[in-house]
């Protein structure tokens, strides 16, 4: 029996907090952990660096999780996101 590695994770999305704030409120709903990375990145530097917030969930969850992605993306209006870029 395979065993699940917490540890095994992919990144799905990077942008600024709002848009990854409402990928993970999506992925939530849809059943989906996630992780979100580079906070302190945000706080402690402010916009200087650009969609450095991180989206992570795990390899087992990805496919389903990059659809969800898109999905948001696209009724933004903006450029769907690729997995793991």
């Amino acid at each position: 029996m395979a065993t699940h590695d917490p540890s095994d994770v992919v990144r799905v999305a990077s942008g600024g907090l709002v848009a990854i704030e409402t990928y993970q409120r999506e992925l939530k709903e849809a059943g989906i952990d996630s992780k979100v990375v580079g906070l302190n990145l945000e706080a402690g530097v402010g916009s200087a660096l650009l969609n450095a917030i991180e989206l992570w969930v795990h390899r087992s969850d990805v496919e389903r999780a990059a659809a969800i992605v898109d999905r948001v993306e696209k009724e933004r209006g903006a450029p769907t996101v690729e997995e793991g870029k």
